[in-house]
C-alpha cells in the first residue's frame, strides 16, 4: 500500500527515545509498502542544512519520497518561548502551535493532489490538525506517550508555580484534543498496554493497537568487557527530555552520595545529549562521575559497565534506553516507573529501587554475586529478543496498517 507518512522529526540518526522508534517502524514499514515521508525538521536533532540533508539521503534508502521543512517556531529559543507564552492564552495546545507551518500544510495539501494514498501515518497527536488536508483517507495516529497524563504528572512534580499552572492548563487542553481526534482516526497505536488503557481512560472507547517500542537485538547484544572486568554504573538518555533530565538529577542529588558512602570506589557514567548544568558541574567536582553527553555508540560504554541504573520518575511511554541495556544483558536497578509498560517481573529481569537506600542495597546485591547479575542479564536479553526485536514490532505494526485498509474496503 502507498503510506504518506507525517513526522514531527526527520528520524535520522536513530539515537534515542522517539527517533529510535520512529526509524525503525519506519523501516519495518518501508519494508513492505511504499513510504513517502513528509517531516518537519528539529533542529535540536539536526541543526544545520548539511544534516538535514544527510538525513533525508539515509531516509531515502528506504521511502520512495523525503521532504523535509523547518518548523518556524523552532527558528530561536525567543520564537519557542513567545509560542509557549501564546499558547497560554489560547485553547491550543502548545504542542499544536509549535508545530504549525504554512509551508508544511501547503505540502501536505500538494501530496494529497498528486498520489493515491491507502493511509495516513501521523506519528504525534500535535500534528493532526494537518489531516484537515487530507479528508478521504484513513488515518493511523501514533502516540509514543498519553501526552495529557504525562503532562499532567510532570505538573504535579514541578516545584515552580507559574510552571506548574502552565502544565496543569496544557493537560487539560491535550487532553480535550485526544477526546476530539483519537475517535476520529481509523486508529491509535500505543506503546504498551499501560498507555492503551490510559488513552482509553482519556478518550473513551477509541480503537487502539500496541505497536510496543522495540530494540534491534542484532545491534545491541553484549560485547567484551574490558580488561580487569566491567565496572560502575550507567544511565543512557538525552537530557532535553524531561523524565530523563529529572532521573539524572535524583540520581547525582540523592542517590549519588548514599551510594559512595558505601563504597568510596564506585564509578558513574552518564550518556545523553545536552547534559545539564547541574550535571556538568557535579562530573567537574567529582571525578567519579563521567558526564559524557551525546556518544556516537553507546555500545562500549554498555560493556564497559557493571550495572544499568534508572531511576525514572515521571513520564509515559516505555524507555527504549531500558531495552538496549538489557539487550546487551545488563542487570537492571530501576523505579517501577522507569519499566511501567514493559511487563518486566522484578527479581526475574531487573531489581526494584525506589529511594537512595535501595539502590545501594540492590547495587551491593549485584556487586556482591556475580550469579545474580549474569541471571538477570541472560532473562533481560530473552525478554527483549522474544518481545521488542524490531522485526517482532514490524508485524504488529503491519497487521494494524491491515487491519485499517480491510475495515475501509469493507465499509466502502
Amino acid at each position: 500500500m502507498r503510506v504518506l507518512w507525517l513526522s514531527h522529526f526527520l528520524p535520522w540518526p536513530p539515537k534515542g527515545g522517539n527517533l529510535q522508534r520512529t526509524h525503525h517502524v519506519l523501516r519495518q514499514a518501508a519494508a513492505v509498502h511504499e513510504i513517502h515521508l513528509l517531516a518537519l525538521n528539529q533542529r535540536a536533532y539536526l541543526p544545520g542544512a548539511e544534516d538535514v540533508a544527510a538525513a533525508v539521503d539515509a531516509l531515502g534508502r528506504w521511502c520512495a519520497s523525503v521532504e523535509a521543512l523547518p518548523i518556524p517556531a523552532d527558528a530561536s529559543l525567543l520564537r519557542r518561548r513567545l509560542t509557549a507564552a501564546a499558547s497560554f492564552l489560547t485553547p491550543t495546545a502548545y504542542d499544536v502551535m509549535w508545530l504549525a507551518s504554512p509551508a508544511y500544510r501547503a505540502a501536505v495539501r500538494a501530496r494529497a493532489g498528486r498520489a493515491d494514498f491507502d493511509l495516513v501515518y501521523v506519528d504525534t497527536l500535535g500534528l493532526m490538525p494537518y489531516t484537515a488536508e487530507l479528508p478521504a483517507l484513513p488515518i493511523v495516529l501514533n502516540h509514543h506517550n498519553v501526552e495529557s497524563q504525562m503532562v499532567a504528572r510532570r505538573a504535579e512534580d514541578s516545584g515552580s508555580l507559574p510552571a506548574r499552572l502552565f502544565l496543569r492548563r496544557e493537560s487539560a487542553k491535550l487532553a480535550r484534543l485526544e477526546r476530539d481526534v483519537c475517535s476520529r482516526v481509523q486508529m491509535n497505536l500505543c506503546v504498551s498496554e499501560l498507555d492503551r488503557e490510559r488513552l482509553i481512560e482519556v478518550a473513551g472507547d477509541v480503537p487502539v493497537e500496541v505497536v510496543e517500542n522495540g530494540v534491534d537485538v542484532d545491534y545491541f547484544r553484549p560485547g567484551p568487557a574490558p580488561e580487569g572486568g566491567a565496572r560502575g554504573l550507567i544511565f543512557a538518555g538525552g537530557m532535553g527530555w524531561y523524565p530523563n533530565r529529572d532521573a539524572v538529577h535524583v540520581l547525582i542529588r540523592d542517590i549519588w552520595p548514599v551510594l559512595v558512602a558505601g563504597n568510596p570506589e564506585q564509578r558513574l557514567s552518564v550518556i545523553g545529549r545536552s547534559p545539564s548544568a547541574e550535571l556538568e558541574a557535579a562530573a567537574a567536582a567529582d571525578p567519579r562521575i563521567r558526564a559524557l553527553g551525546f556518544v556516537d555508540d553507546v555500545r562500549p560504554h554498555l560493556d564497559a559497565a557493571a550495572i544499568y541504573v534508572c531511576p525514572i520518575q515521571t513520564g509515559g511511554g516505555t524507555r527504549l534506553k531500558i531495552l538496549d541495556a538489557l539487550a546487551m544483558a545488563k542487570p537492571l536497578v530501576a523505579t517501577r516507573m522507569a519499566v511501567e509498560g514493559l511487563g518486566l517481573v522484578p527479581e526475574r529481569h531487573y531489581l526494584e529501587a525506589e529511594t537512595p537506600k535501595d539502590y545501594l542495597r540492590q547495587i551491593s546485591r549485584l556487586e556482591a554475586d556475580p550469579a545474580l547479575a549474569r541471571e538477570l542479564g541472560r532473562a533481560g536479553r530473552a525478554e527483549v529478543e522474544a518481545r521488542y526485536a524490531w522485526e517482532v514490532v514490524g508485524r504488529n505494526l503491519r497487521r494494524a496498517f491491515e487491519r485499517v485498509t480491510a475495515e475501509r474496503a469493507r465499509a466502502g
